[in-house]
């Protein structure tokens, strides 16, 4: 090897040393943060885990000591009944003391973790609420939400709290049978001959302890082969569960999915998926399992061989007079203990350095940036009471999009103008409205309120500028006053006021309990279910009770038939008359009172203007306009 390939091997070796340190630095933080937070979350379940510890670690002791002690006693030509008596009650007493101590610290360690539980979830929801659209959108980003919550106890930050107490748990069983390792080989076997002599040979002892750690260091290695190959396998095998539990999710858990699945007969087909995605996770899975049937076969052959052993050398002890029979049990014991705390202690080690990676992802969800600037700049009364929005050779695309939604946007509408946006389907018009209440920003160019750009105001107080109603707009399972607010404490007579506008009036003076009305039955079994016109009527409602300087609608009245329509029309323009509005819709008749029409096509506006001159121009609008026309005639 040349110099030079020497001194680029050594900075390589440098590198590698730095970054491992800058790793373990870094898993460091995130530990003690992970700790922090459990302690600051419940103060007293580490406190709960370690005594817990302690007395699962102690308990076995209980009936390996006593009930050695009552086998000697039983051998002892001069024994004593009720000396016999005292032990046997004792052992019953402690045994039952014992497991009540323990089953009630386990409940209380489970409230305890499940109230962390839920903590955990919630801060999950949260960072899911407050970012921003577009990344809620990314698959990635919602794989790791979806990850997070399924790993209840088992990974994460919460895996924490079992890892310690399984720590201190095999450190205190391990100090016990050290004690009792010790005393062990302190009792001399009795007699001249050449097998007591064996027995009491230096060379012996250290034999055993050497296939005792043989024992111990091969089940060790086992499980941390099984572990890395399972975590190697880990990351490809969740995908076809998080499909299934997203699947089962979308398709079973909503009341209203059924109509559709029981109309076209979609069991089998959404059976079929599952079991095609369940095949999927056992294909990835298999080979993990197969490898850790040989490889447990193998670690528990030898355990069981080492077994024998002991048993062997313990009994040829007592029968050479080292101590009495019951201590057979009291060694035999020991050695099982000691074993499976060491054993314990490995694994416990290893599960706590590979979840690190898990802890990592969790405090990485929550420390993840939003894409969206938070400005600063305050939305004044000046500014709601005259504006103008301006959008500036605009491009977006959504990740992970073959194209650009929207490209090369460029437009202007004032206070008191109402706007009409027309086009296919995926021309751009939804994304057009999201990029302007500013739930996505543009890849390219800007858009500007009163000549500023819009990054720049307050994030919260730009938002409620609008009132929107989207395509795929959300009634919520609760009652029909809290959704129409959006809140728990509201103004009834506002919300009554907003329905009627919206056209919801008379079915809102047919309902028992009025605003207080529950909607849908998964909180209650006298839940109203509302049909599609009607949901939509209470999603303008909440439009109208907003009251916000802008109005938002997309596709507003789809679901709603042509009388209902106009009406629900001449009310808006009634209530906008003095605010700015956009209009998306599919029915070219409601465009009539709009001022200005944008005809969207592929991302782009294709033609803009008055009704009538876009049908005298005989662009696109107007074979739009005659296509939906033929159907009036």
């Amino acid at each position: 090897m040349s110099k030079a390939d020497k001194k680029a091997a050594k900075r390589q070796a440098q590198e590698a040393e730095v970054s491992a340190a800058a790793k373990a630095g870094a898993a460091s933080k995130q530990m003690k943060r992970a700790i922090v937070y459990l302690a600051k979350e419940s103060p007293g379940i580490f406190p709960l885990a370690l005594l817990q510890a302690v007395m699962e670690a102690a308990y076995p002791y209980i009936g390996i000591l006593l009930s050695a002690g009552i086998l000697t006693e039983l051998a002892d030509p001069g024994r004593s009944m009720s000396h016999l008596f005292r032990m046997a009650l004792l052992l019953v007493g402690l045994n039952f003391l014992g497991r009540r101590m323990m089953d009630f610290g386990g409940q209380l360690l489970d409230v305890l973790q499940y109230t962390v539980l839920k903590h955990i979830e919630r801060a999950v929801a949260e960072k899911a609420w407050k970012m921003d659209y577009a990344m809620s959108a990314d698959p990635k980003i919602n794989e790791t939400k979806q990850r997070i919550t399924r790993w209840h106890y088992s990974r994460g930050v919460l895996a924490l709290v079992g890892q310690v107490r399984g720590v201190f748990q095999a450190l205190v069983t391990i100090g016990i049978s050290i004690a009792l390792v010790a005393e062990f080989f302190r009792a001399k076997a009795v007699g001249e001959d050449r097998t007591a002599a064996l027995l009491n040979h230096w060379a012996v002892s250290v034999l055993f302890l050497v296939l005792l750690s043989f024992s111990i260091i091969y089940s060790i290695y086992t499980s941390f082969r099984i572990q890395k190959y399972y975590f190697k396998t880990n990351e490809t095998s969740e995908k076809p569960i998080n499909r299934m539990m997203y699947l089962m999710d979308s398709c079973f858990s909503k009341y209203r999915n059924g109509k559709d699945i029981r109309m076209f007969h979609a069991k089998e087909q959404i059976s079929g998926k599952l079991r095609a995605l369940g095949g999927e996770y056992l294909r990835e899975i298999e080979p993990a399992f197969r490898y850790e049937r040989r490889k447990t076969f193998y670690s528990i052959l030898i355990s069981r061989c080492f077994d024998l052993l002991v048993y062997l050398f313990v009994g040829a002890k007592a029968i050479f007079g080292a101590f009495g029979v019951g201590s057979i049990l009291k060694y035999t014991g020991m050695v099982t203990q000691l074993g499976d705390g060491v054993t314990r202690l490995c694994d416990t080690v290893r599960d706590f350095l590979q979840n690190l990676e898990y802890v990592e992802v969790y405090f990485r969800y929550l420390d993840m940036p939003n894409a969206t600037a938070e400005g600063t700049l305050p939305v004044t009364q000046e500014i709601r009471d005259n504006y103008e929005f301006e959008f500036r050779n605009v491009t977006f695309a959504y990740p992970g999009a073959p194209g650009p939604s929207l490209s090369g946007i460029s437009c202007r509408f004032r206070k008191g103008e109402k706007i009409a946006i027309v086009g296919r389907n995926g021309s751009g018009k939804t994304t057009f409205i999201k990029l302007l209440c500013r739930l996505c920003d543009p890849q390219e160019g800007e858009i500007l309120l009163n000549g500023v750009d819009i990054r720049k105001y307050q994030y919260q107080e730009y938002l409620s500028f609008f009132s929107t109603v989207f395509q795929d707009y959300q009634i919520f399972d609760f009652k029909l006053g809290e959704n129409v607010a959006a809140e728990s404490e509201y103004d009834g007579e506002r919300v009554k006021e907003a329905l009627e506008n919206a056209g919801f009036g008379e079915r809102l003076r047919t309902l028992a309990d009025g605003l207080d009305t529950q909607l849908f039955k998964r909180f209650s079994e006298d839940g109203v279910e509302l049909s599609g016109g009607e949901s939509q009527k209470v999603a303008i409602a909440r439009c109208l009770y907003k009251d916000a300087p802008y109005l938002v609608l997309d596709e507003p009245t789809a679901a709603l038939d042509p009388l209902a329509e106009a009406d629900i029309y001449q009310r808006m323009n009634q209530f906008a008359r003095d605010k700015g509005a956009i209009y998306i819709s599919h029915r070219l008749s409601s465009c009539h009172f709009c001022n200005r029409i944008m005809v969207f096509e592929e991302g782009r506006i294709a033609e803009q203007g008055s009704h009538e001159e876009l049908l005298e121009a005989g662009g696109l609008y107007r074979r739009l306009w005659d296509a939906q026309a033929q159907y009036y005639a």
